[in-house]
């Protein structure tokens, strides 16, 4: 049999999301700050209540969970495979749980932080906000014990965090504006995107554009930072301190901190250029047993012997996502990523991968 090695395929897509109708997913919480996925159940970080809850968001109507109760002012959320990465703002602390645990037991990451308030992670890197502290600090999540590094400081009131490429975007909550810094510099210093914001707080990215929760403006904004001079425009209006935002099936849920609940815009999406390159990480590589991949968009992966033969096929979300390859034999593999919207293909890449 001819075999075929595809090192690399980039397909370039673009991106225009469109919010349309607002619905309330789940109401009734308790000064909810953030969220984050993890398939259909979506978990949900209540501050005032000092605990981490969750949904199924395909029951009718979906009705919340407690998970873990007696925190201590409970923030950011990020899933990095089956463990669930918790921010305690009060605590100045990061800790995690696995959630296929019938009892999750709480493991700490990290202490001595300074107001934390989200995460990103780039690599086997943690990214921290810590907003009390006016700075973005890192840890090796591979560490036994891991110590906060300064990445950069001098910051008003950091909040959200998200990676474009080597660029990590962050609000300063009160200069009203959006910075980022080039990670692969070694000493960075903030530069500004967008100013003239009202309260900024939680961002992400869709393609190009960095949607923004303007928490005092009662709205979400967005800009396109391949403008050379981006300029934020409205994109929904009339929220109640919208804090956070994440996306799943190509719908954007959002938190409304001030409203006590989470709420969805149903959108749909067109498409139109997305460089999948710039939005997939995988590592390690070579990989001795598990595979990390940290999408920001929704995939279709497909796990392939060199040959073509399919070992592995599943949909993931954005988010960081795990795959256990220990039982496979030392070799060259495929992995062919698609970019899935809507339950439709819009180009893929393939990578190959290195398992010793």
């Amino acid at each position: 049999m001819k075999t075929k090695l595809f090192l690399l395929i980039i397909t370039f897509l673009s991106t225009n999301l469109i919010l349309t109708q607002t619905v309330d997913i789940v109401v009734g919480l308790s000064r909810p700050n953030a969220m984050a996925f993890n398939g259909n159940e979506l978990y949900i970080s209540e501050y005032a209540a000092n605990k981490i809850s969750k949904i199924y968001i395909t029951d009718t109507p979906p009705t919340t969970s407690d998970v873990l109760t007696g925190l201590n002012g409970t923030y950011g959320l990020l899933f990095i495979g089956n463990e669930l990465y918790i921010v305690e703002h009060t605590g100045n602390k990061i800790f995690k749980i696995d959630i296929t645990d019938a009892t999750p037991t709480i493991a700490v990451v990290v202490t001595g932080l300074n107001g934390p308030a989200t995460m990103a992670l780039n690599g086997n890197e943690l990214y921290i906000a810590e907003h009390t502290g006016n700075k973005i600090s890192k840890i090796d999540i591979t560490d036994n014990n891991p110590t906060a590094i300064d990445v950069v400081t001098g910051l008003q009131n950091p909040d959200g965090l998200a990676f474009k490429g080597n660029e990590l975007y962050f609000n300063e909550r009160s200069g009203n504006k959006i910075s980022k810094i080039d990670i692969t510099d070694p000493t960075p210093t903030a530069t500004d995107v967008v100013t003239g914001l009202d309260s900024p707080i939680g961002i992400i990215f869709f393609g190009n554009e960095l949607f923004i929760a303007e928490y005092t403006g009662n709205k979400i904004s967005k800009i396109d930072v391949t403008d050379a001079v981006p300029t934020a425009t409205d994109v929904v209006t009339g929220l109640n301190g919208p804090t956070s935002f994440a996306i799943n099936n190509n719908e954007l849920y959002v938190v409304e901190h001030l409203g006590n609940k989470i709420s969805k815009f149903e959108t749909p999406l067109s498409i139109d250029e997305i460089n999948t390159q710039e939005k997939i990480t995988l590592f390690p590589n070579p990989v001795k047993d598990k595979l990390t991949i940290n999408t920001q968009i929704p995939l279709l992966i497909e796990f392939l012997s060199i040959d073509g033969k399919q070992i592995l096929k599943r949909e993931i979300q954005i988010g960081v996502h795990t795959i256990d390859l220990s039982g496979l034999k030392d070799g060259l593999y495929l992995l062919k990523a698609d970019a899935l919207f809507y339950n439709q293909k819009y180009g893929y890449s393939i990578y190959k991968i290195i398992k010793k």
